[in-house]
């Protein structure tokens, strides 16, 4: 294969998935991964490409809003931690929504084998960990699907929503400021939390302490609206001085 073919092919896999691996890629087209760098390094060059730690990501995709793959790698055991602790407001029987954030997806990882749950989501990711489980009743949400997200939204995701009674909705962001509240960089996808927070009997943010006093461009959940925070250790002191109004809870991850 000539190196302009492979370039061209490389640029197409990453403006479908949002971002490519080096290791992947050598695989994928069986060369070096010395081959691969320098086919990387021209495309960034060209503007076609920005290079990342390990990889490339498409230019067209927002720069705070970092593909799937690699939002799930970020503070992975700081999100375990939190989504363990999650589980203790988890009830036998209730309703339970998740969002397409990497911590929800943690904490469909973490389920208490065995308890009885129906969990609600628009995220293939917790779809698919959870799909086979005996003890789930699981619901997804459908709608336009967004393969750089790996999740569904729009009208009809809503429309499902509200033929739902949700008890208890986990969500996370890409920042908790103690003053406006839960962020997110995607405007679609704040306006479809905001009708979850709405929606949902109680909601829960999981919120990692690099979260903590950083602002998205698009607010969904404001601080007086929270019912539950859980952070990691780190987190602990910024969270605590969120506004406090009755019911509300913080935790942190043990």
């Amino acid at each position: 294969m000539l190196p302009a073919e492979r370039q061209s092919r490389i640029l197409k896999l990453a403006r479908r998935d949002g971002t490519v691996r080096t290791i992947d890629l050598a695989k994928e087209f069986e060369v070096a991964e010395e081959t691969i760098r320098r086919d990387l390094d021209l495309l960034a060059r060209l503007g076609h490409l920005r290079r990342t730690h390990g990889g490339a990501m498409d230019t067209s995709a927002p720069l705070a809003e970092l593909p799937y793959s690699e939002r799930q790698a970020r503070q992975l055991d700081e999100k375990i931690a939190i989504a363990r602790e999650a589980t203790r407001f988890l009830m036998a029987g209730e309703t339970i929504l998740l969002d397409a954030s990497s911590t929800a997806l943690e904490l469909a990882s973490n389920l208490p084998l065995g308890l009885p749950l129906r969990i609600v989501s628009y995220s293939l990711p917790v779809v698919e960990r959870l799909a086979g489980q005996d003890a789930i009743e699981l619901v997804q949400l459908g709608g336009t699907y967004e393969a750089r997200g790996r999740r569904y939204s729009g009208q009809l995701t809503e429309l499902a929503l509200r033929a739902l009674r949700i008890d208890r909705f986990f969500y996370s962001g890409a920042g908790l400021d103690p003053v406006r509240g839960v962020s997110e960089p995607n405007p679609e996808q704040s306006r479809l939390k905001r009708v979850m927070i709405e929606h949902s009997e109680w909601n829960c943010a999981l919120i990692d302490h690099t979260k903590l006093g950083k602002q998205a461009d698009f607010f969904f959940a404001r601080p007086e609206e929270i019912d539950q925070v859980i952070t990691d250790r780190e987190g602990q002191v910024f969270a605590s001085r969120l506004p406090a109004r009755p019911g509300f809870q913080l935790a942190c991850s043990r």
